[in-house]
Formats: structure tokens, sequence, C-alpha cells
């Protein structure tokens, strides 16, 4: 018995295996270049929109205007968890 026959099949199956890998490693290519090209916005990015649709908001309704965070580390501590961190550095001490 031969086995010519399973040898085109094993062809096959290894034509969708790097059909699969061809695609995988495109789809990685593409996130690469649109990383590079937008690059990493960060915290920075979302404070500085936060502070100009703040500024936009106060100035619609007729609200007094508040001082700007510029401490880094402060702005990655969410608004709602801030003043606890400073109490509990208080009950700490």
């Amino acid at each position: 018995m031969t086995r010519e026959g399973a040898g085109s099949s094993y062809s096959s199956h290894m034509r969708g295996v790097a059909l699969s890998l061809l695609v995988m490693g495109l789809s990685l290519v593409s996130i690469l270049i649109a990383y590079e090209s937008f690059g990493h916005l960060g915290p920075k990015f979302s404070a500085d929109l936060l502070v100009k649709q703040q500024t936009v908001l106060r100035k619609q309704y007729g609200l007094p205007p508040r001082p700007v965070i510029m401490n880094d580390s402060l702005l990655l501590v969410p608004p709602s968890l801030r003043n606890i961190s400073k109490t509990s550095n208080l009950h700490n001490e």
C-alpha cells in the first residue's frame, strides 16, 4: 500500500495553516503601523481633553473656574478616589 493520496491531503491542510499564519502576521503588522502612526496617547492626552471639556462646560453653565491639576502622579488617580487617598494618608501619619 502506498500513501500517495495522503500527501496531497497533507499539503492542502498545510496551505490552510500557512494562510492562517499569513493573516495573523499581516494583522500584527497593521496593528504596529497604527500604533506608530497614532502613537501612545497616555494619561496626559486624557487630562488635557478633560481640562478643555471642563473649561467649556464651566463657561457654558456659568460656574467659576477650577485650578488645573498638573501633577502627573495625581492625574493617574481617578477624581473620585483622590480625596480618599489624601484622607487615608492623614490617618496613617
